[in-house]
């Protein structure tokens, strides 16, 4: 799932789903469906469940559900002993973002930065709310390595108690 020190290994899916191209409500609009960017694309083909481990070996689960006519992907996240977290990801024209619902109470809104390499979607903080100073513990990054269609590894930036903790 995540791993706030370091990487988490997700292995396995146990329920898979792929996303379908199909004509959408808004013709218009950026989708997952549309987009020519395969970092995003590979973001989009983890829907279903997944299970790994979590920061300091924890059981982790985490789910991803399609939604909203492919503009939006749903992340749950369950590590065990930890409070339920979600993620909604999107787009906005060609730039993947990410509005986390962290579990310290605040919200964080990240954006992927561009990436030559197909297998990295990296995620930047860009704006928050209920986060009265950069001090308080938040997260600040997401970075997606896409390893095959089986394996991915999610690194969580996450500033606690006054520092960054490292990541690989």
């Amino acid at each position: 799932m995540t791993k706030w020190v370091g990487g988490l290994l997700l292995v396995g899916a146990v329920w898979t789903s792929s996303v379908v191209s199909h004509a959408q409500v808004c013709a218009g609009c950026p989708s997952f469906v549309k987009t020519s960017s395969l970092p995003i694309r590979n973001l989009s083909s983890l829907v279903g469940c997944w299970k790994g481990e979590g920061p300091n070996g924890l059981a982790s689960k985490i789910s991803y559900e399609m939604g909203s006519d492919y503009t939006a992907l749903l992340e749950t996240m369950w590590i065990e002993n930890n409070p339920t977290m979600y993620t909604m990801y999107y787009l906005v024209e060609d730039a993947a973002m990410a509005h986390h619902f962290c579990s310290y109470g605040n919200q964080l809104l990240m954006r992927a930065a561009p990436s030559s390499d197909p297998n990295l979607l990296p995620f930047k903080l860009v704006d928050s709310t209920n986060l009265p100073s950069e001090h308080n513990n938040h997260v600040f990054s997401i970075t997606f390595h896409f390893q095959d269609k089986d394996h991915f590894e999610v690194e969580w930036g996450l500033h606690h108690n006054g520092r960054n903790l490292p990541q690989h």
